[in-house]
């Protein structure tokens, strides 16, 4: 097992938390982690699939995570 740091931004850190730390399995991937982070965000009434970002990089969903990663939780963005 390996823990990881989840940092929640904006509306997700209002209702999650700012931040806090998960075990995850071996070879755990950006992409199952962003599913059951949405799933818990589904559950009380949040239907938005977060952006993420593994220590300061944005994260491609195929990514495994490491033992320590801070994983960076927020809302999608739009400028203009």
């Amino acid at each position: 097992m390996k823990k990881v740091k989840l940092k929640f931004i904006s509306i997700y850190a209002e209702k999650l938390g700012k931040e806090r730390e998960v075990e995850i399995h071996d070879n755990t991937t950006v992409e199952e982690l962003v599913e059951a982070i949405t799933k818990e965000l589904e559950s009380i009434g949040i239907n938005i699939r977060p952006v993420v970002f593994v220590n300061y990089r944005f994260a491609k969903e195929g990514q495994v995570l490491n033992d320590g990663d801070e994983v960076l939780v927020m809302p999608p963005f739009a400028g203009g």
